[in-house]
């Protein structure tokens, strides 16, 4: 909500796209848990943007937020690529 936050300021295109091209998706599995693979990112990989606490644990909200506004950023571009390309 934003009555709990402070400091609220938009997420540059060139920063979310930033993190997000630096992402390395693995595949994987916990030592506690074998036999289950998992699909995900290794916390101490992920650029400081993405990075929760001490950099061993991420939040995928995290993610999805820069995300959102890489995606956005593209569709803007697409829109204006296609209105060039439009017969007058």
């Amino acid at each position: 909500s934003r009555a709990d936050k402070e400091n609220i300021e938009d997420l540059s295109a060139a920063e979310a796209l930033a993190a997000v091209l630096a992402l390395e998706p693995v595949s994987f599995n916990y030592k506690a848990e074998r036999g289950e693979d998992y699909v995900g990112f290794v916390a101490e990989d992920v650029p400081a943007l993405l990075a929760v606490g001490d950099g061993k644990s991420l939040s995928s909200m995290d993610i999805i937020a820069a995300l959102t506004r890489v995606v956005q950023e593209q569709q803007r571009r697409i829109e204006a690529l296609e209105a060039k390309l439009e017969p007058r």
